[in-house]
């Protein structure tokens, strides 16, 4: 490593640059370090500070050009190395921030700038006992750096160690009550303490509006208004477009949107993707890559598309839309989804639920006017990174697992922070009355000694022995398997499972759940009372521990509820995207009407689906289909799938085109199970039914159980099904001879 001369003194630009940062004067700061480097050359401090001033811009781009160029000259020093690995961190350059910072940390382990970063990068991958390490290790050098305390906040609500997380948020607050992102990190910290209200979390909020409009230093001006006539613009911006749980309810809403009447823009702050991001950036009209941008570009930006309505999907979480927000980017401004309480912004006119969620009465929690949908707050996808897989054997519903191992298994697969002390007492009451049952929990780095031995002891107070819990590390690949492991999910309490408590009623495992006093501690009452569940959604204690030990007793009858609950589920308004959609654009209409002259607001085709700048008839996908599986060309066939499944998450197209792909790649056991599944969807379809005989036929399969089938349900026997011959794919898929020739014509 290269020594490097320091100057004695700092140049005055530099000490001028310091100066106009600390007073939130970023762009004047940033000048400054330019200055100093054009009249001194190049110097660590300069590139530091002109890095930290870009940061201050939102410039997350332009601070990662710095970073590389400082390295070039400075690759040794300490500071442009722990500030830079925070900039490849907000850049989404995971693995380089890790190596930069563990330099960092190692060659300088007394600087606590490359521990606060470390303990951020550590949160972000979702290491939480590492960050809980990584922030000690600041906090040891000075036990009042804010970010510091914040940082071992955070990684303790991600152990579960909730009284302790709030303690270090607050004291976080105490130490830098000026900083916006503490105040955001202790309002979701705060849905997790028992003693939290809606009216806290109100009050709070409002205070971090406060310090929004405090720092504003963006010149005030409202966006222009649109012009009378054409589609109604609206916008949703967020920082979670990939996979995560707000995926699984953006995409049903995306796909069902009638795009005569709504054009879709979406904005995200993240500068990282997946699949998931491709597919919401299908079934978008336009998707605008904001992160790393200067805060007054991407208000520029956003407000020169001149929405109508701007919806904001993250709330008090993450990168923020709110920041942004606060300047007004649409005449109509809302809040779904990310975060389960107000946003405590007169600039956010309206925030999306419903009337379990929110019942009459709750209207003072909010600054927002509420728009309650008539059943559920949004609807959900299973699988939506994957959903050609949601036809898969090991997705399908099991019976309940006490038949088989002879004992109740409740089950949790929530964040560590949601199971406070509160849930805990109320599980050791439950399991005291079933003594033989056994509590399984799945959670991020729970197999970590640091992370299970305080929850195991925590368990152990309340009488649940350790030995009468299963610790399962948490792998997105098993999101869903794990339910085949539980009879029974307790919810948690004040916080209730969300995206979990639809996995796992999908998956068919009955969730227990107490309704409190506030939205966030709702969010399951609204999804089992909207499958006509209501008695799992309770209103006290006692009543809680009651419903889990009846279903518990009764394993008969808790086998028939689970067996029962994937088509529950799936013809429930929980699984009907189409229908919130249409409840959505009702409301975009009479809000935006009120503002401008909406022409066309008649309901568009309703038979197809918008992807790639374009509005497909089901007609055109179905030829598509044909013609690509004609061609055998599979990789593009599955994608088609992928999109057609977006708007119908369950077709029996789906389930056929998969059976015969895996025909012509030679797995007989998965063809009959696919064909099995589409008949199961569209069960009076003869043609599906012929072509099931033929492959059993020409696999040597036992076709007793489909012969008696057929017979109990058609007065048909095998031999006249036999007699009609295998059916052609045009048949199977109800193609005439002319739409034929479209499929070939696709094809090519």
């Amino acid at each position: 490593m290269k020594s490097i001369k320091i100057a004695p003194r700092s140049p005055r630009q530099i000490d001028k640059a310091r100066e106009l940062y600390a007073a939130g004067q970023y762009r004047a700061a940033l000048k400054e370090a330019e200055r100093a480097e054009h009249i001194y050359g190049k110097s660590a401090n300069a590139s530091y500070w002109q890095m930290a001033a870009a940061l201050g811009l939102l410039d997350t781009k332009r601070a990662a050009d710095i970073l590389g160029d400082g390295l070039q000259h400075f690759p040794g020093d300490v500071e442009l190395m722990s500030l830079g690995g925070f900039v490849l961190l907000r850049n989404g350059d995971h693995e380089g921030a890790r190596r930069l910072l563990l330099q960092c940390v190692t060659t300088a382990p007394a600087a606590i700038s490359g521990w606060v970063h470390y303990a951020a990068l550590l949160l972000e991958l979702r290491e939480p006992a590492a960050a809980k390490e990584a922030a000690l290790k600041a906090l040891a050098l000075d036990p009042n750096e804010p970010v510091s305390a914040c940082n071992y906040g955070i990684a303790l609500k991600e152990t579960g160690e909730m009284v302790e997380a709030i303690a270090a948020l607050r004291k976080a607050v105490r130490l830098a009550p000026e900083n916006p992102a503490i105040r955001a990190n202790l309002l979701f910290v705060m849905l997790f303490a028992q003693d939290t209200t809606a009216l806290d979390l109100l009050r709070e909020a409002k205070a971090y509006e406060q310090l929004l409009l405090a720092r504003q230093r963006l010149p005030h001006s409202n966006p222009a208004p649109r012009e009378n006539g054409g589609p109604i613009r609206l916008g949703l911006i967020s920082n979670d477009l990939m996979r995560h749980p707000c995926a699984y309810f953006i995409l049903p809403l995306l796909a069902n949107l009638d795009r005569t009447r709504i054009e879709v823009m979406v904005f995200s702050l993240n500068p990282r993707s997946d699949r998931v991001t491709d597919k919401i950036r299908s079934h978008a009209n336009r998707y605008f890559e904001l992160a790393g941008k200067p805060k007054a570009n991407i208000v520029d930006v956003i407000r020169g598309e001149q929405l109508d309505v701007l919806v904001d999907l993250g709330g008090h979480t993450g990168t923020s839309p709110l920041p942004y927000m606060v300047h007004r980017l649409a005449p109509v401004q809302m809040t779904w989804l990310g975060y389960p309480g107000s946003t405590g912004m007169a600039a956010i006119d309206y925030r999306i639920s419903d009337w379990t969620a929110d019942p009459a009465g709750f209207e003072p929690h909010y600054t927002e006017t509420l728009l309650r949908a008539p059943d559920v707050f949004c609807t959900y996808s299973p699988l939506v990174h994957s959903p050609l897989e949601v036809y898969e054997e090991k997705y399908r519903v099991q019976e309940t697992p006490a038949l088989q191992i002879g004992r109740i298994t409740f089950g949790s697969c929530n964040n560590l922070g949601k199971i406070t002390d509160q849930t805990i007492a109320l599980w050791g009451t439950v399991m005291t009355r079933c003594p033989d049952s056994r509590l399984l929990i799945e959670a991020r780095d729970i197999d970590s000694d640091s992370v299970s031995a305080p929850l195991l002891a925590r368990l152990a107070k309340a009488g649940i022995a350790p030995d009468r819990v299963s610790c399962i590390p948490r792998l997105a690949k098993n999101q869903y398997l794990t339910y085949h492991d539980i009879d029974i999910v307790l919810d948690t309490l004040p916080l209730t499972g969300g995206t979990t408590t639809c996995d796992a009623l999908w998956m068919g495992v009955p969730v227990v759940t107490l309704a409190g006093t506030a939205f966030h501690s709702r969010m399951s009452a609204s999804f089992v009372h909207t499958l006509g569940l209501s008695g799992l959604a309770c209103g006290n204690e006692a009543e809680y521990a009651d419903v889990a030990v009846q279903l518990a007793t009764d394993i008969e009858g808790l086998n028939g509820l689970r067996l029962s609950l994937r088509q529950r589920f799936e013809q429930s308004p929980v699984a009907d995207g189409a229908a919130f959609a249409r409840w959505m654009e009702a409301q975009l209409t009479v809000i935006v009407a009120q503002r401008r002259v909406l022409q066309n607001t008649a309901p568009g085709p309703k038979d197809g689906v918008y992807f790639s700048g374009t509005w497909h008839t089901t007609a055109e996908i179905v030829i598509a289909i044909a013609g690509l599986l004609d061609a055998r060309r599979y990789a593009e066939l599955r994608g088609l799938l992928e999109n057609f499944s977006a708007k119908w998450p369950k077709h029996w197209i789906v389930p056929y085109v998969l059976a015969e792909i895996e025909h012509h790649t030679g797995q007989p056991d998965a063809v009959v199970g696919y064909l099995m599944e589409s008949i199961g969807l569209r069960t009076y379809h003869l043609p599906l039914y012929r072509l099931l005989n033929a492959r059993m036929d020409e696999y040597l399969y036992d076709k007793s159980a489909l012969g008696e089938f057929l017979q109990q349900q058609f007065g048909m026997s095998l031999d006249i099904l036999s007699q009609q011959g295998t059916p052609t794919m045009l048949e199977v898929l109800g193609i005439e001879v002319g739409q034929a020739r479209e499929a070939e014509f696709a094809n090519t």
